[in-house]
């Protein structure tokens, strides 16, 4: 039997993992600029997978791309009111151009990523 190669494995490989991370889990609200806006579904807000999901969504082919979080809704643009800065839940900021790769959580809110993030 010849070992399966190249895009075929791949597709293989997709068809035999489980859906883990559900459409529903999350939807991207809006953007501006590199910054991509998310909605969380509450029942997943402990759930790392749907923020690395949404992450690979919005940023897919971006050198420079942020994504904020918030729990059940989430604006669609800017400005922010102080109401949805308080209620962010964390962010992403990557720059493949200086290296920049890191979790901003509100720690306060949130044990997401806690052994690789930076509270907020």
């Amino acid at each position: 039997m010849k070992p399966i190669k190249g895009a075929a494995f791949w597709f293989a490989m997709a068809l035999a993992l489980p859906a883990v991370v559900e459409a529903a889990d999350y939807t991207i609200t809006g953007s501006s600029g590199i910054m991509n806006f998310v909605a969380v579904n509450p029942s997943k807000i402990d759930d790392e997978d749907v923020y690395r999901l949404a992450v690979a969504d919005a940023c897919a082919g971006k050198p420079i791309c942020q994504v904020h979080y918030w729990a059940g809704s989430a604006p669609s643009g800017l400005p922010l009111t102080d109401e949805q800065v308080d209620e962010k839940l964390a962010a992403w900021q990557l720059n493949l151009n200086t290296g920049l790769r890191r979790w901003l959580v509100k720690c306060a809110k949130s044990d997401i990523f806690a052994n690789n993030r930076e509270c907020m």
